[in-house]
């Protein structure tokens, strides 16, 4: 590899390492509703070939700033739908008239707040370690190259430079996506 892909490659890796936690910060409970909470919810359909996504059963949509509804597009599918989210573990109970599913987002406790803080917290340091492995890894395949890429020190110098630099920027960038989403969950 020369200098541009091994620089091109950690970029990629740190650029899905951020996309990565700003997803899994996007289904986090922060006393608002949210369609995001329910994305990743998947339902057992066996006349749709078995487990399916919910956005393909249903349309979600936020009706206030605590509520989201869910309409199937069959509401003989309205049952399977509530065990998906049931199963989903999201600390919602979902409520059915026999067409539109309502989850209904209490307000949360200032200690259940501070606890869900402590997890994306604790789920920021996991993505900055994987940021730090990819920098590490870029430096490593720098350093075997050395000599053999065919440019001068200054070059390898520079490449290193820009390792580093890519580094703090997307670290940065999770520091950033934590703090919007730590005071979107403090506001009450």
């Amino acid at each position: 590899m020369d200098i541009e892909e091994i620089l091109l490659d950690a970029e990629e890796r740190m650029i899905k390492s951020v996309a990565d936690y700003d997803s899994h910060l996007r289904g986090v409970r922060s006393g608002q509703a949210s369609v995001e909470m329910v994305e990743h919810v998947h339902v057992d359909i066996p006349a749709y070939g078995g487990v399916v996504p919910l956005k393909s059963v249903a349309i979600t949509t936020k009706a206030d700033a605590r509520m989201l509804t869910i309409k199937p597009f069959d509401p003989k599918t309205i049952k399977e739908i509530e065990k998906g989210i049931n199963a989903a573990n999201l600390g919602l109970t979902p409520m059915n008239d026999g067409k539109i599913i309502r989850l209904n987002f209490p307000p949360m406790s200032e200690e259940n707040r501070k606890k869900v803080i402590k997890l994306i917290k604790d789920r920021l340091e996991q993505h900055k370690v994987t940021i730090r492995n990819v920098r590490h890894e870029a430096l490593k395949a720098l350093k075997e190259n050395k000599g053999k890429l065919g440019v001068g020190e200054d070059a390898e110098k520079k490449a290193e430079e820009e390792v580093n630099d890519l580094t703090k920027k997307y670290e940065g960038q999770l520091e950033a996506h934590f703090e919007k989403k730590s005071k979107e969950i403090m506001t009450v």
